[in-house]
């Protein structure tokens, strides 16, 4: 089997070594190769094609101790000289679903997620959240420092009197009079948690149920529905019922 296609050549032009740092979990499975008769498993995110043709790979290398497994760099060449058993040799996965993420890679391929990797996953989704909800609110501000997040919001009454724009992570004290309630915490689980933010969503989900899709059947809501349906897998408790249009069966198990 050809490892490499002409497709993927393209693919690996848009995502050279690199361009998915800081993604972790939520990076993009361009391809998956793998042992047909034992262990090994490589979910490549990135890769450069060198001068003498080669490819200089990363990705996550599983080659059967979850202890040793981890994000690294590989070469096709290495991959294509791999001897196996019965004359066989490292296959490409054809039918590893478009747009997988290397988390949902790992579980459709039964490989369990590193601790670091899922928690990572988990602060990205309830950030993206607590953005999201808290932009729905003209008067709500959300500073972001080092170690820690500030939430406040400016009371009505005096809304006219500052520029929100003026308030930052170091002089947020000096506007406290302005704010008819605020909190600092450590991460965006918290801010979710303490503010009660999934009672918030679910809220906002009855009282604009029938426009939750537009016209075309396109979801129409701040809060995006694969991250509510992510808040409801990590156990928070949100009605996913109210998702559904036209009877649909909404499965959270992503």
């Amino acid at each position: 089997m050809k490892l490499i296609t002409k497709e993927l050549e393209e693919i690996f032009k848009e995502y050279p070594i690199g361009s998915q740092d800081g993604l972790g979990g939520d990076a993009k499975v361009i391809v998956k190769f793998f042992n047909p008769v034992g262990h090994g498993t490589w979910l490549i995110t990135e890769a450069n094609k060198l001068e003498d043709g080669d490819y200089e790979m990363f990705g996550y290398c599983h080659l059967g101790d979850p202890e040793m497994a981890e994000l690294g760099y590989v070469m096709l060449s290495e991959l294509e000289n791999l001897r196996l058993p019965f004359g066989l040799t490292v296959e490409r996965d054809l039918y590893m679903p478009k747009d997988c993420t290397l988390l949902q890679a790992m579980k459709s391929t039964g490989i369990t997620p590193p601790e670091y990797m899922i928690k990572d996953h988990k602060d990205r989704v309830y950030e993206r959240v607590c953005k999201q909800f808290l932009s729905l609110n003209l008067n709500q501000i959300l500073l972001e420092g080092e170690d820690k997040i500030v939430s406040a919001i400016v009371d009505n009454e005096t809304l006219d009197k500052i520029d929100l724009d003026e308030i930052t992570i170091e002089n947020y004290e000096e506007y406290q009079k302005y704010f008819s309630s605020f909190g600092v915490y450590e991460t965006y689980q918290e801010l979710f948690k303490d503010t009660e933010m999934n009672e918030g969503i679910e809220n906002d989900l009855e009282d604009t149920h029938d426009e939750l899709y537009d016209e075309n059947g396109k979801w129409n809501y701040e809060v995006s529905k694969e991250d509510i349906l992510e808040l409801k897998s990590f156990g928070e408790e949100i009605d996913i019922s109210l998702l559904e249009k036209n009877n649909d069966t909404i499965s959270y198990d992503i």
